[in-house]
């Protein structure tokens, strides 16, 4: 069983990436995570949507079957800390070899992208820039892991 995150551009904020570290390095200590970083197409050249699509596309070839698909997105259905430990615990014991986490760039995830995905999911109803819905969700999910394991972390 391995997280991924599949997560578009490089984090390019130095608070933004030693946080990333941090909460990446807690996760990898109870099971395993690799993040996948693709590039960002070039938005001042290209159209969003062309851009939106050039990503979806680039995000799709990295998925496998069989991996179990989140994408992470503000119109998805949000939920508490501990739902999701809990949402995530049941997939965890159904044992798919790879729950895969999708994280758009700037633009947001193509439509077709968020179809193909099994779940759907939002951090909150307001916007977040894409950078920094990367430190907010790795913190969520290293929450969520320390629920799963009864670690003391997460107070209600």
């Amino acid at each position: 069983m391995k997280l991924v995150i599949i997560q578009v551009g490089k984090t390019d904020r130095g608070f933004l990436s030693d946080g990333l570290a941090r909460y990446y390095a807690r996760i990898k200590k109870m099971i395993g995570l690799e993040v996948i970083t693709i590039g960002a197409g070039r938005v001042a050249s290209m159209p969003a949507e062309s851009v939106i699509k050039d990503e979806g596309m680039k995000i799709a070839e990295r998925l496998k079957p069989g991996d179990y698909v989140i994408a992470l997105d503000e119109k998805g259905e949000q939920m508490s800390s501990r739902e999701l430990a809990s949402f995530m615990r049941e997939k965890m014991n159904r044992a798919p070899k790879r729950i895969v986490f999708i994280i758009g760039g700037a633009w947001g995830l193509d439509a077709e992208l968020k179809r193909r995905s099994d779940k759907v999911i939002s951090l909150s109803q307001m916007t977040f820039p894409h950078q920094l819905v990367r430190l907010l969700f790795s913190e969520q999910l290293y929450r969520a892991m320390t629920i799963i394991k009864g670690i003391p972390y997460h107070h209600d």
